[in-house]
């Protein structure tokens, strides 16, 4: 024991002995400062939209810098597997050929995909920060009128305008980025688990386990960014790896930056600095050496940008999408709600849920066994001994990481993950029971228990009884009512030749996608002489107004929802109405706009 302490007491020496250590203090105590006390939001949101482009530029370039260095250090590796990558890389093309079959590419997740996608063609555009509310075409040029700081961070969207970059703007590009951000999810995967078990067959029973879960392939085949993020969480573990099992600088700056932008893939995905700054404290230990490159040094700084959004998003109540009644984001009165829906998710064999049973039966063992092997054996629980193996280490904070931001999320409004719209939270939970999945069937083969055999055989049970039908049905994408909505708008208003301005009290940020001038309508209610003036100079071919219609009597008659009634001076003629669920949605023409409007007037109609 008290060469331990001798040795942490050396290594902490180190550490302030050089002026790095006191470099990197100095950097913490400023980033503290600048990110929480003396830049009030409204500078911050300035500095974010204008800058923060080439902030995530700049740390992005710095981590493939990082990363190409530490793969050359490993060319004989990683050249040989390409050159003969063998059944196990014909396995995970089959993995991601099967993740893009089983859901269909389309747009699954409300109004957030579009969102994500506003705001990277606006990257693109402009390379600035924002979201479009309005835009219009002028003279040949689709250009954003008015923008907005949205919520969610923005390493996802940076990646999708390089994208447009590249390939030109099309809102097919997201589903392109999914699949192999899927593709190197999977393989990310397939190195973890082999890394702990040192065998192939477990590690291929991970990518199984995974690519058979139905919310994979929801959002394998999506537009949001969770692909990105669980893609995010599997890089860095792996780069926790890599630096663990020979910590040097380069290792290590390339670990830091990772953690950075994982940061910025999801609001919760800062929770990973903190087994990260652990991890490098292990490599210390392990190296018996402190090493601070300059990556390390401003990691700080480089985090004080997601302080600021952070603050911004808290000053906007707008923002956190509250639904009636509620009052704030997180509390202890939204706990038991999201555990009951946690159970059902995880346990359901009904085929509305995107879940996996034999992914939680397999996996919750793992768990338990690695929790009874830690007992055991210490050996996730001995932190500073060489004798604990890289992977596992990574592994055991990872994990516990993940666990923590299900707890989180546990008392977050809308983290009932039995709702089609937040399923998607568990992604990173079940990637986790894969991994740990993978690992209890090689602890299985090495006490000569058919472990591998059964995970397949379950795995093939599973398939036949409840994946297939919820693979050909696909419940917990269809019945989404408002996306289905969504794409019968779409589809009508694109048939339309011709310029057009659309009214609709929903999102107008997948029509501008589409390059569809949109006003809400709540702004075409309070300036009504604004439309008029456009209206007298024909500045657009027709107006097409979409509002929603609800019963009305008992006997059935519909009528518009009170919400989205126009004033009397708009006339409009029916051009078509269908209807989804409990809802109708009714496509409408003006037909004249009186010029003696009262616009305080709204019309029964």
């Amino acid at each position: 024991m008290r060469a331990v302490n001798a040795r942490w007491l050396i290594l902490w020496g180190q550490v302030f002995a050089g002026g790095r250590g006191w470099a990197f203090a100095g950097c913490a105590v400023v980033a503290a400062v600048l990110g929480f006390v003396i830049v009030p939001p409204a500078v911050s949101e300035k500095l974010i939209v204008g800058w923060g482009y080439y902030y995530i530029g700049a740390v992005f370039a710095a981590f493939v810098f990082y990363g190409w260095r530490v793969a050359r250090s490993r060319r004989e590796v990683w050249r040989g597997w390409l050159r003969s990558p063998g059944g196990v890389g014909w396995v995970l093309v089959g993995a991601v050929g099967f993740a893009v079959w089983s859901d269909d590419f389309k747009h699954k997740i409300l109004f957030d995909e579009y969102v994500l996608q506003g705001t990277a063609w606006h990257m693109h555009a402009t390379k600035e920060i924002g979201t479009p509310m309005r835009a219009y075409d002028v003279e040949g040029t689709w250009l954003a009128i008015d923008t907005f700081l949205d919520k969610r961070p923005y390493f996802f969207t940076f990646l999708l305008s390089l994208v447009h970059d590249m390939m030109g703007f099309r809102v097919e590009n997201i589903f392109g980025l999914n699949v192999v951000l899927a593709a190197v999810c999977l393989g990310l995967t397939y190195w973890l688990v082999h890394a702990l078990t040192g065998r192939k067959g477990p590690a291929l029973v991970a990518v199984a386990l995974l690519v058979t879960l139905p919310l994979f392939g929801q959002n394998a085949t999506g537009a949001g960014m969770e692909m990105h993020n669980l893609t995010m969480i599997a890089v860095v573990m792996a780069c926790g790896v890599l630096y663990l099992r020979g910590p040097d600088a380069d290792r290590l700056a390339l670990l830091v930056l990772g953690a950075v932008l994982l940061a910025q893939s999801r609001y919760e995905s800062v929770l990973f600095v903190f087994p990260v700054a652990v991890l490098i404290v292990l490599g210390w230990w392990r190296r018996g050496v402190v090493m601070l490159p300059w990556a390390a040094v401003v990691a700080p700084l480089l985090l004080v940008p997601y302080a600021w959004h952070d603050r911004i998003v808290n000053s906007k109540q707008f923002l956190w999408q509250l639904r009636a009644g509620e009052t704030s984001r997180f509390a202890l009165s939204y706990l038991q709600v999201n555990l009951e829906g946690a159970w059902n998710f995880f346990f359901s064999v009904a085929p509305i849920q995107p879940n996996s049973l034999w992914l939680t039966l397999l996996g919750g063992t793992g768990v338990g066994w690695a929790g009874w092997r830690w007992w055991r054996r210490r050996v996730v629980g001995v932190p500073l001994g060489q004798e604990v193996a890289a992977p596992w280490v990574v592994v055991a904070w990872g994990g516990a990481t993940i666990g923590a931001n299900v707890g989180l999320l546990m008392f977050y409004y809308w983290s009932r993950f039995d709702e089609p719209v937040a399923a998607r939270f568990a992604l990173p939970a079940c990637w986790w029971l894969a991994i740990l999945a993978g690992a209890f069937v090689h602890a299985l083969n090495e006490r000569g228990l058919p472990g591998l055999k059964v995970a397949l055989l379950g795995l093939v049970v599973w398939g036949m009884v409840w994946a297939g039908p919820a693979y050909a049905r696909r419940l917990y994408t269809a019945q989404n009512m408002v996306m289905r909505e969504l794409e019968w708008e779409l589809e009508w208003i694109k048939a339309r030749a011709g310029s057009v301005l659309l009214i609709t009290s929903n999102s107008t940020m997948p029509f501008i996608l589409n390059r569809v001038p949109t006003v809400n309508l709540p702004s075409i209610r309070r300036n009504p002489e604004q439309l008029a003036w456009h209206w007298r100079r024909g500045t657009f071919r027709e107006v097409l107004v979409i509002q929603v219609l609800r019963p009305t009597s008992a006997a059935g008659d519909l009528g518009v929802d009170s919400d989205e009634v126009l004033p009397v001076t708009f006339h409009l003629e029916t051009l078509a109405q269908k209807r989804f669920g409990a809802r109708w949605i009714r496509i409408s023409r003006l037909v004249e706009l009186a010029s003696n409007a009262n616009a305080g007037q709204l019309s029964q109609e």
